[in-house]
C-alpha cells in the first residue's frame, strides 16, 4: 500500500545573497535541515552547514536552536506533519491504523537521512501529539479501553516507527555511506554447525523489507483483533457472573 504525500517542502533554491539579520525563522531552519539531511546525510547536518545553506551565520542558528538535538526534534515534529498530511480517519480502526503506518513508512523512504536519525524521537509537540491521538481513536474505535489501549499503542508505535527508522538507515547508508551492508549475508563454514541459516542462506539475502513491513502491520492488526476480541468476552462474563 503507497500513499501520496505532498510535495517536499522547502526545495525551491533560493538566492544567494547574505540574508537580513534577524528575519531567519524555525520553520527556514527546519526546512533547511530537511534539505541538508535529503541532500549530503546526516553527518552534514552542522551548525555551519546550515548558516550557508540560509545564508546566514552559524549564530544566527543558535539563537533559535541551542544544539543539533534541537534541531532533530524539530525535524522529527516535521516528519509527523508529513505523516499525517491529508490524513482523514474513519470508522474502519484496521484500515486507518494500516494507512498510518503504510504513511510513515513512505515518509522514511522520501526522507530516509532525517527518518534514520529522528523518527524515533519524542517530540511532545503537537504533531507529535495529533499522531498519537490518530492512532489511540483507531485502537478505541477497534474496542479496546484504559491500560490495555495504551499497551496496544505503545506495541503499534514501537513497530511501526522502527521498522520506518531502519527504512530509513537502510536507504541513507545506501546513499550517503556507499554501503551494500544492509542485508543479511551469511557463509558458514560449517554447514553443520548452522544449518538452518545454511538452508536459508540465499532467501536471507533477498529480504524484501516492504514485504516484511506488510507483514508486520498485518501481524498485529490480527493481534489487536484478538486482544479485542478476549476483552469482550471478559467484560461479557464479568456482566453475566
Amino acid at each position: 500500500m503507497t500513499v501520496t504525500l505532498g510535495a517536499k517542502a522547502g526545495m525551491v533554491a533560493e538566492p544567494q545573497s547574505r540574508r537580513k539579520r534577524g528575519s531567519l525563522s524555525t520553520g527556514e531552519i527546519v526546512m533547511a535541515s530537511m534539505r541538508v539531511l535529503d541532500t549530503e546525510g546526516p553527518a552534514a547536518l552542522t551548525f555551519n552547514r546550515l548558516g550557508k545553506e540560509l545564508r546566514s551565520s552559524p549564530t544566527a542558528v543558535y539563537r533559535h536552536y541551542s544544539s543539533r538535538q534541537e534541531i532533530l526534534l524539530a525535524v522529527a515534529e516535521h516528519l509527523d506533519f508529513l505523516s499525517l498530511e491529508n490524513y482523514s480517519p474513519s470508522d474502519d480502526w484496521r484500515n486507518d491504523l494500516t494507512q498510518l503506518a503504510w504513511r510513515a513508512w513512505d515518509v522514511a523512504t522520501l526522507h530516509p537521512a532525517a527518518a534514520s536519525v529522528a523518527m524515533g524521537l519524542i517530540t511532545n509537540g503537537v504533531n507529535e501529539l495529533s499522531a498519537v491521538e490518530a492512532v489511540l481513536r483507531a485502537i478505541s474505535t477497534a474496542g479496546l479501553r484504559g491500560r490495555q489501549a495504551v499497551i496496544h499503542y505503545q506495541v503499534y508505535a514501537n513497530l511501526v516507527l522502527g521498522a520506518a527508522m531502519a527504512q530509513g538507515r537502510r536507504l541513507s547508508d545506501m546513499q550517503f555511506a556507499e554501503t551494500n551492508d544492509v542485508y543479511q549475508v551469511y557463509s558458514p563454514g560449517d554447514p553443520g554447525k548452522w544449518p538452518y541459516a545454511d538452508e536459508l542462506k540465499d532467501d536471507l539475502r533477498v529480504v524484501d523489507y516492504v514485504e516484511v513491513f506488510r507483514r508486520q502491520v498485518e501481524m498485529y492488526l490480527d493481534a489487536l483483533g484478538l486482544a479485542v476480541d478476549r476483552q469482550a468476552a471478559t467484560e461479557e462474563s464479568q456482566r453475566t457472573s
